[in-house]
């Protein structure tokens, strides 16, 4: 008997372990990496990073935090008007916290985020993966774009001296955060390569310096930044870059080692393979072609 009643409870068991590790179990929460966007609105959201755009009335806001395994804080933040700069901030070490909200995945699958209280849903245009360090593409004059796509992914930031330095590559988008005494820069774009060089075609720009001030987003920004790139090869130019209702082509020049050049404008650009064990990269992302 007593043996009987070990089995009938080893049995029952065995079925609550089996339906709580399959359909029953709490689903993961969806992840937040990725780029999401509304019509005034975008966001770069990887694992350590949220970089964020808006547009409100006649003000854009630009602002980046860094996210730890249990706490943020606010690196930078820039507000542009039509004709000034209202504001620019950079986090210095030792000096209190600013926070701002980072946005969460809801049950829709938008995310909901929260700008100088007011909520945007927005919705996902980009999924991408961060993952470990890898070896990427050596210089190929077989894979020019491929090379030049993944050597441009991941994320870089460097904060010191009350400036703030932050780039990231996804495999569609490409952003910058860049404020110095003097000079703000911060834009959002879709950013495409092929054999011939690549195509770069800003929706978010805030610039401010001696010589330029710009304030804009595209005026259904959702709708442009997830709109793919479509590259026309005859409009490469091989000696300089060519500004076309589709964006900026810049062609390829050559490979110098796992450097790739090419025909920026009014200078030359370079694309550098990052080493495994660069100390510069902050996060990597996964490649995919586009």
């Amino acid at each position: 008997m007593k043996r009987t009643i070990q089995v009938i409870l080893f049995g029952l068991w065995a079925l609550a372990a089996s339906v709580s590790c399959s359909g029953n179990r709490p689903a993961a929460a969806p992840s937040a990496v990725g780029v999401w966007a509304d019509r005034d609105c975008e966001l770069l959201r990887t694992e350590r990073f949220a970089l964020l755009f808006e547009s409100n009335g006649d003000t854009t806001t630009s602002l980046l935090q860094r996210m730890d395994a249990t706490d943020t804080v606010l690196l930078g933040k820039t507000v542009f008007t039509p004709d000034s700069v209202l504001m620019q901030y950079v986090h210095r070490p030792g000096e209190a916290r600013q926070y701002a909200d980072p946005g969460a995945v809801q049950p829709d699958g938008r995310l909901r985020i929260v700008v100088e209280g007011r909520e945007r849903m927005l919705e996902k245009i980009e999924s991408f993966a961060v993952s470990a360090p890898y070896e990427m593409l050596k210089a190929s004059p077989l894979e020019i774009g491929s090379c030049i796509q993944q050597w441009s992914l991941g994320t870089r930031c460097r904060c010191e001296n009350g400036s703030i330095s932050f780039e990231a590559g996804t495999n569609r988008h490409s952003y910058t955060f860049n404020i110095e005494p003097g000079f703000v820069y911060c834009r959002a774009a879709r950013l495409r390569f092929n054999e011939r060089g690549g195509l770069f075609a800003q929706n978010i720009r805030m610039m401010a310096n001696a010589r330029e001030h710009t304030a804009y987003m595209a005026p259904d920004n959702r709708a442009e930044s997830a709109e793919p790139l479509k590259i026309d090869d005859s409009k490469f130019s091989p000696d300089q870059c060519v500004f076309d209702e589709d964006g900026i082509y810049w062609s390829f020049i050559r490979f110098e080692g796992d450097t790739a050049v090419i025909h920026g404008c009014g200078e030359l650009y370079r694309f550098a393979r990052p080493a495994i064990d660069d100390p510069d990269q902050t996060e990597w992302i996964a490649f995919e072609k586009y």
